[in-house]
């Protein structure tokens, strides 16, 4: 700090412009502007502190998508957990997240060949940040903002792929622990995202079931708020069992009926058929469009069958639709 004595006469406007411009970059972060790439970094500093995004001294910004997970049962002990069964979850975890999202993507193809699409991976990406106490407790976050791709203060409450992908998993682990029922459920629920997503439910769910442990899960996210759900060892087991002795079965099939509804939301139409009766189907297409144009006319769909018997015998279906064309006959 200055003291008074080196302070210039406040009546001598030379003196003191040139006093200023001596020790404009004195102050930690605040280097004197001198070139066009200085002045973006400084309108970029100020842009993060506005959207609660700076760091360092500055205000924390919002909190990041996070998911805390509590492991507990016999690999635990004493707060420890087994590395072994900890890094095989995690690695299952996030294959089984990205494989989710990709399912979930609507830009997606029909068919599930071919590796991830690097995008996916990227927005799906969570990091282990924290510890906390419990039989064994890790909060794993969404990857973190660069400044070279800085949200819009706005985006940080919009649903994400990664928001998608999550609150999947946990529909699925709620209806594991759903009681008689569940096998069907966890079936009923996965099939729309193809073989692929079952696979990966089997490797996650064997994580559990071979090492004797219970999972706990608390998602939190500025779009959905916090949501908790709890996976044990049983029930992962007869999950892990029913998705291995399963595949879905795919069948290319003409429906004709006529088209009464659909879900932006979930990307998905509506077909009554005579022999079906009303079916939901995936569409890669926009629903709007769709529905103004063939909104209760009689359509030809040329969709894809999934089909599952579960080892209960029932048949699960799920249909995706390939083409789209009014019925002419």
């Amino acid at each position: 700090m200055n003291t008074p004595q080196n302070l210039p006469d406040p009546s001598d406007k030379k003196a003191l412009r040139a006093w200023m411009q001596a020790n404009r970059g004195k102050a930690p972060g605040h280097d004197p502007v001198r070139s066009a790439d200085d002045l973006a970094a400084s309108q970029r500093r100020k842009l993060l502190k506005a959207v609660g995004l700076a760091t360092g001294d500055a205000k924390a910004g919002p909190a990041r998508r996070s998911l805390r997970l509590a492991l507990e049962g016999a690999p635990v002990r004493e707060h420890r957990v087994e590395s072994s069964v900890l890094g095989q979850w995690l690695i299952s975890f996030q294959e089984t997240v990205s494989t989710i999202a990709h399912a979930l993507d609507e830009s997606r193809p029909t068919h599930d060949y071919g590796p991830l699409p690097h995008a996916v991976r990227k927005a799906t990406r969570l990091y282990a940040a924290a510890t906390f106490p419990s039989s064994y407790g890790m909060v794993l976050e969404e990857a973190p903002t660069s400044e070279h791709e800085l949200p819009l203060p706005d985006m940080a409450s919009a649903q994400s792929l990664l928001d998608r992908a999550m609150g999947t998993v946990l529909d699925i682990t709620d209806r594991a622990e759903a009681g008689p029922g569940a096998i069907d459920a966890v079936i009923e629920t996965a099939l729309p995202l193809g073989g692929r997503v079952f696979n990966r439910l089997a490797e996650l769910t064997d994580v559990l079931a071979v090492s004797g442990a219970d999972i706990g899960l608390t998602w939190s996210s500025p779009y959905s708020g916090v949501r908790a759900s709890r996976l044990g060892s049983s029930s992962a087991q007869r999950c892990r069992d029913a998705l291995r002795a399963v595949q879905p079965e795919e069948d290319q099939k003409r429906l004709v009926g006529r088209l009464v509804g659909g879900s932006m939301l979930r990307g998905t139409v509506e077909i009554e058929t005579a022999d079906r009766g009303v079916i939901t189907a995936r569409v890669n297409r926009e629903v709007t469009s769709l529905l103004s144009a063939y909104a209760n006319r009689q359509i030809t769909a040329e969709v894809l069958v999934s089909t599952v018997r579960s080892p209960h015998g029932r048949e699960h279906h799920s249909y995706a639709v390939l083409d789209l064309s009014l019925d002419e006959s």
